[in-house]
C-alpha cells in the first residue's frame, strides 16, 4: 500500500493548460511503460512514469469474462503500481482496468484524459475474484463514461483525493454477463461504485472534488456520485 502523505495533486488549471500544448517529444504507449517495468515495493510491476510524457492507450491487468461460455479468459492478473509523478495518461477512449482477479492496482499522481480507471471483478458461487487497490491524487478530464469505476469490486479499495471534471456521457454502460447496454447503467458520473454492497462490500472514498462544467449537470447529484447494479 502506499504510504499516506499530505494532499497534493496537479492543480486542475496546470493540467488542463498542459494538455493543450503540443504533445512533447518524448511519447509512449501505457502499455509499453507496464510491459517494460520490473518488479518492486511488493508489486510484480512497478511503473514509475516521467513528468511532462504524455502516456497513450489503456491498460487491461488480468482476464475478461467470456459473455459465450462464461469463462475467464486472457492473462492472469498481478499486482501493479502506477506511479505517476503528473505524467499525463490520454488513454483515448481506452481504460486503465485490473479485471476478474484477487490483485491489487495502486495508481496516483496522473492526469487522465479521454477514458476512466476501472475495477472490476465477480462474486458468484462458482467464481469470486475482486481486485483491490486505490485511485489517489490524480486529475481526470473529461473521463469517458466515469472517472473511476468500481464494477463488481469495493471492498479494499480506496478512492481518495482525486479531481474529476467532466465524465462524458456515452449512453449506457454495459452488462457484465452480456455485453448489452443496460437501461439502469447510466455513464456520465465522475465516480461510481457497485451498489451491490451485500457481494462486493464498500469503497474507502476520502475528500474527492467532482465538478461539471455545465451549470445543469453540476446541480445534478448522480453527475457526481452514483452507486449502480452490475445487473442493471
Amino acid at each position: 500500500m502506499l504510504p499516506a502523505r499530505p494532499f497534493f495533486t496537479l492543480p486542475l488549471a496546470a493540467a488542463l493548460a498542459t494538455a493543450l500544448l503540443p504533445s512533447p517529444v518524448h511519447a509512449m504507449s501505457l502499455r509499453q511503460a507496464y510491459e517494460t517495468a520490473g518488479p518492486g515495493g511488493g508489486y510484480a510491476k512497478y511503473v514509475v512514469l516521467e513528468t511532462g510524457v504524455v502516456y497513450t492507450g489503456g491498460l487491461l491487468i488480468g482476464p475478461v469474462l467470456s459473455s459465450i461460455s462464461y469463462d475467464l479468459v486472457g492473462e492472469r492478473g498481478e499486482d501493479v503500481c502506477i506511479v505517476g509523478n503528473g505524467a499525463i495518461l490520454d488513454l483515448r477512449g481506452e481504460q486503465i482496468c485490473i479485471s476478474y482477479c484477487e490483485n491489487r492496482l495502486d495508481i496516483t499522481d496522473c492526469v487522465v484524459l479521454n477514458g476512466n480507471v476501472r475495477f472490476r471483478g465477480i462474486n458468484t458461487a462458482d467464481v469470486v475474484a475482486m481486485p483491490r487497490g486505490s485511485v489517489r491524487y490524480c486529475t481526470f478530464y473529461r473521463p469517458h463514461d466515469y472517472g473511476v469505476r468500481l464494477q463488481g469490486a469495493g471492498d479494499g479499495i480506496l478512492i481518495e483525493r482525486n479531481i474529476v471534471v467532466d465524465a462524458v456521457d456515452t449512453g449506457s454502460d454495459f452488462i457484465y454477463t452480456t455485453g448489452i447496454p443496460g437501461d439502469w447503467q447510466p455513464t456520465g458520473t465522475n465516480i461510481s461504485a457497485s451498489g451491490q454492497f451485500g457481494f462486493y462490500g464498500v469503497p474507502d472514498m476520502l475528500e474527492n472534488w467532482t465538478w461539471h462544467s455545465d451549470p445543469v449537470l453540476n446541480a445534478t447529484p448522480l453527475a457526481h456520485f452514483s452507486f449502480l447494479c452490475e445487473y442493471s
